[in-house]
This record gives C-alpha cells, sequence and structure tokens, in this order.
C-alpha cells in the first residue's frame, strides 16, 4: 500500500506496542455501562435517529462509543451489515480502542483529540481493512473533555468524503443536547440548595459540574481545604444516596454533616452542616495530627535518642525543613548535589574534615544522599559511625538504587515526609506559610483558587507549589485570588478535581507505572498486575494523559 498518513504512521506504532497481532482479532473485551454513557446517549438519541433517516440505503452504520470508547449504540442500514459488524467484534457493549482493536475511527480520534478518516488500509488489523469509516469527538461544551465518539462506517476502501461534514454537524448538536443536560444538571442542583438553605441554624453547601452555591452560614463555617474534601467525601456516593458522618473543619471544630448525591445532577452533591451545633475540637491524638504535626512530634522523639537519622520523602516535599527541624538550625550540612560541580574527592575531602571536626554531640546533615556515587556511598557507609550524628535526606527509600536503600537501612531512626498531595487539609496553612517566606503580603487566596491548588497531584511538592506563588504578578486589588488569575495550568481540572482519596491514589500510581514504562500501555499494565483492558478503562476514567 502507498505510504501511511504520519498520524496513520503513529497509530499503527501505538498499536504495535500494545501487543496486538495484525493478522487476528483480539477477543471482545466487554465494559460494564456508567452514568456517564446513560447521560451521553440520552443526549443522542434524538440525533442518531435523525442521522439515520437521513442514511437510509446508503449502506453504512453509524456507531457511538462512550468516554471508555464503549459501544452504546449501533445503528444499520441492512441486516447483512449487522452481521459483518458483529463478525469483526463490533458489539453493544464492546471496548473499540485503539489498544484493544488498533486504528480504527472509534478509538484513534481519542488519541488525536480530533476528527478522523480511516480509509481500508489504513486500518491496523487485517479483518477491518475492508471498512472505512470517519469518526469525530463529542467533546463536552462546559468541561471540554471528550465524552465520545460518534462515526459512519461502509463497506470499501475508501471513505465517503460527505462523511466528516456530516458527522461533524451531527456532533455539534449532540454537543448542544450535552450543554442542555449540564444546564438541566446545574438546575438540579439549584433547587436542592434553595430548598435546603430555608432551614434556620445550617450551612448549606452544594456543588455541580459547573458551580458552587454556599448560604453565609457555610460561608463563615467552611474553608478552602474543607470545599476540597466536602467533594472528595461525595465521589464515592451513589446518586439518590445519603450519607452522615461527624465532620471536622479545617478549623478544628466539628459538626454533623450531611451529603445527598442529587439524583440527575450528574456528580452534584448537597452538603448540610449543623452550623449551631459546632463544637470545640477535641484533643488530636495521632490519627488526628496534621503531617506537619505528626513530623514534628516523630522528630521530637528522635531527638530524645542516639543513632543516625534518615529523613525520606519525594523531591520538594520538605526534607530539608525536617532536617533543619530536627537540628534546631545547628548542624553542618554537607549537599550531595554539589558532587557534580566539586568533583568526587574535592566533595569527598570536605566531607572527612567536617566529620575529623565534629564534636560527639555535633550533628552532620548529608543531603541529597541517593545521588552520590558507589564509591562515596561507601565513603558515607564508612563514617556513620566515626563520632558525629549524622542525618541523611532521600528519595524514598523504595525508589533508589540497592546501595543507597542499604545505607538508609543503617540508621535507626527514620521519617517520611508526606507528599504535598497528602496534606490537603493542612492546604490552607501551608500556602500561607509560603507566602510569608515568600514576603507576599498582597497574594490572599481566595476559596476558589485554594481549591483549585489543593486539588492537583503536585509532583514537584511544595517546591512547586512556591514557584506556583511567586509567579503570581504582585497585585494591588484587595479582592482575593480567583483561580483564573492563577497560572493556566494550576487552574480547577474538572473530572481530576473531583476524584476521590483511592482514585486519586490509583490515578498516582498508574501515572507512575505508565512513566515508569516511558509511556508503554503493556508494560505498565504487567508492572501493575492488571489486564491491558483494564489499564485502558482507567487511563480514560481517571482522565490521565498519555
Amino acid at each position: 500500500m502507498n505510504q501511511l498518513r504520519p498520524e496513520i504512521a503513529l497509530s499503527w506504532k501505538r498499536s504495535r506496542l500494545s501487543g496486538l497481532d495484525p493478522g487476528r482479532l483480539p477477543a471482545p473485551t466487554l465494559l460494564d455501562p456508567s452514568d456517564a454513557s446513560g447521560r451521553l446517549l440520552h443526549a443522542a438519541r434524538p440525533v442518531l435517529d435523525e442521522l439515520g433517516a437521513h442514511l437510509a440505503g446508503t449502506g453504512c452504520c453509524i456507531l457511538l462509543v462512550d468516554r471508555d470508547c464503549r459501544v452504546v449504540d449501533r445503528l444499520f442500514d441492512s441486516d447483512r451489515l449487522q452481521r459483518a459488524m458483529e463478525g469483526i467484534g463490533v458489539l453493544s457493549g464492546v471496548e473499540l480502542s485503539e489498544e484493544t482493536f488498533g486504528t480504527n475511527a472509534l478509538g484513534t480520534p481519542f488519541e488525536v483529540r480530533r476528527g478522523l478518516v480511516v480509509h481500508g488500509e489504513e486500518h491496523y488489523l487485517e479483518p477491518l481493512k475492508d471498512f472505512s469509516c470517519y469518526g469525530h469527538p463529542l467533546v463536552h461544551p462546559v468541561t471540554r473533555r471528550i465524552e465520545g465518539i460518534l462515526d459512519i462506517t461502509a463497506v470499501g476502501k475508501t471513505a465517503n468524503p460527505l462523511f466528516a461534514p456530516l458527522v461533524a454537524r451531527a456532533a455539534r448538536d449532540i454537543e448542544a443536547r450535552l450543554l442542555e443536560g449540564a444546564r438541566e444538571s446545574d438546575r438540579r442542583v439549584v433547587d436542592a440548595f434553595q430548598r435546603a438553605a430555608r432551614r434556620r441554624g445550617l450551612a448549606v453547601a452544594a456543588m455541580g459540574e459547573d458551580i458552587m452555591l454556599t448560604n453565609k452560614a457555610a460561608v463563615d463555617l467552611l474553608g478552602p481545604a474543607d470545599h476540597a474534601e466536602l467533594r472528595s467525601l461525595a465521589i464515592g456516593l451513589r446518586a439518590g444516596e445519603t450519607h452522615t458522618v461527624d465532620f471536622e473543619l479545617a478549623s478544628g471544630g466539628r459538626t454533623r454533616l450531611r451529603i445527598d448525591r442529587i439524583a440527575g445532577a450528574g456528580s452534584g452533591a448537597l452538603f448540610v452542616l449543623d452550623a449551631v451545633g459546632v463544637r470545640a475540637p477535641v484533643p488530636r491524638n495521632v490519627g488526628d495530627r496534621t503531617a506537619t504535626d505528626s513530623l514534628r512530634h516523630d522528630l521530637g522523639a528522635l531527638r530524645s535518642r542516639r543513632g543516625n537519622v534518615a529523613v525520606c520523602g519525594e523531591s520538594g516535599s520538605g526534607r530539608t525543613w525536617a532536617a533543619g527541624e530536627f537540628t534546631g538550625g545547628d548542624g553542618v550540612v554537607v549537599d550531595a548535589a554539589r558532587i557534580v560541580g566539586e568533583g568526587e574527592r574535592a566533595w569527598s575531602s570536605g566531607l572527612l574534615a567536617v566529620v575529623d571536626h565534629a564534636g560527639e554531640h555535633d550533628v552532620v546533615v548529608i543531603e541529597h544522599v541517593h545521588v552520590a556515587p558507589d564509591s562515596v556511598i561507601r565513603l558515607i557507609a564508612s563514617v556513620l559511625d566515626a563520632g558525629p550524628r549524622f542525618v541523611l535526606t532521600s528519595d524514598p527509600d523504595d525508589t533508589v538504587r540497592d546501595d543507597v536503600r542499604a545505607l538508609l537501612a543503617r540508621c535507626p531512626g527514620r521519617v517520611r515526609v508526606p507528599a504535598l498531595r497528602h496534606r490537603v487539609r493542612e492546604f490552607a496553612q501551608l500556602v500561607a506559610s509560603l507566602t510569608g517566606e515568600l514576603g507576599r503580603t498582597d497574594l490572599l487566596l481566595g476559596p476558589g483558587a485554594l481549591a483549585a491548588l489543593a486539588e492537583r497531584s503536585w509532583p514537584g511538592n511544595l517546591t512547586e507549589l512556591r514557584s506556583v506563588l511567586d509567579a503570581v504578578p504582585q497585585r494591588d486589588s484587595p479582592i482575593p485570588l480567583r483561580p483564573e488569575e492563577l497560572p493556566s495550568e494550576y487552574r480547577a481540572t474538572g473530572r481530576v478535581s473531583r476524584l476521590g482519596g483511592l482514585e486519586r491514589a490509583e490515578r498516582e500510581a498508574i501515572v507512575a507505572a505508565l512513566r515508569d514504562s516511558g509511556g508503554n500501555k503493556v508494560h505498565a499494565a504487567a508492572c501493575l498486575g492488571i489486564s491491558r483492558s483494564t489499564l485502558y478503562s482507567r487511563i480514560r476514567a481517571l482522565d490521565i494523559g498519555v
């Protein structure tokens, strides 16, 4: 065949990396329907009926897949065409992603995020080469997320040039109906809020796909960290379900919270708190401490003991702060990251000089020990028991090479500094502390901006957050900073911002596996111990860009 178009050639490469055999059809992967697919089908049904009437007698079929690339509707012009399509595995509920079916006009538009024609010979799998098709993404007008793909397929080696404008127009009609559905969803959220807010003594908040409502009592009671926590609590509830919990406010008080997932409102939820019955904060036990409280407690306990200490955590998470908290600012700091600039011999001589002049009660901090070469690791190991007390800071011990892990294991005192994404409850305090360090008295973040930042995954941790805050232009306005004033990539992010704790942990595990495998989804699935189809489904469900 002729040379492949660039977008098709890249799709073939991805198909090969997925482990597909071009000469055989894969076993069909059936996925369960979701609430999102039901909303998509409801919006698309009238448009599909009209499109089907226009295509009568043309020998074409219409396919609709949801955001998981699961077939949610099929319209065939003839029984013969239906049998032919089902013969290649196009069944209701089947996943037709690029990873499971190779290059095709349903899965590939998800990857390239635009409409795409796939002519017969351009399909990766041989059994699909008798068909030509055009698929067009369905983008939600509010969230800008791809909700599905609309496709026209016909028997033949070359797609009809009229496919593209016809499907594009039908896609616009479905997107308009999705917008109407979003407005209806928001209306249900507003109605639920207004009914609850009539009762006195209650703090009422409601969150929809694109709106957030609070009465005055809720404004006075809830902080930005509370907003993020409320959204996380609602994620696990089904539509129409109610759950009551004893809720600890970021301010320290406690009160009863009722959460109602609003039926017919997507992820919309109503939150009702007893504003009159707020109780004073109870004394914190170990399980209730913030991460900063726990770190200070653990570091204080280690100061009263003997032995070296390893402080482990992700880059930018606060390892240097923890080491300084342990030494009280009196330790001698030697940074292994300087070995590259100073040279291994000069750096090692400096370390030995520090050790030789240190007294029994002195503390030597070796920062970034995980980047030291093997010979330096051996040198550090040889002086660990030389007299002074050592504090070693490092990446998490399960991510470093074996000799560094062995070195860290020789430290009886161990402290783990949690990542910023695990410190949502104290996010407002951390932001306030960083703006104070930066001297940014002009930088007061409003609830929306704080919630937008708190909902991110922060791979660079506190260092990244500090850079983002420092990058905000100087402000003269007394009005708190709004989300739209943050750098564009740090504003609220639809699906990811609404993930609960378990889903966030799952998302982070998948992102790490994809990163470690160089983006190879087959290898990532093997590392995670799940099937390829499960990985593909979770990538889309958790809005992971690959």
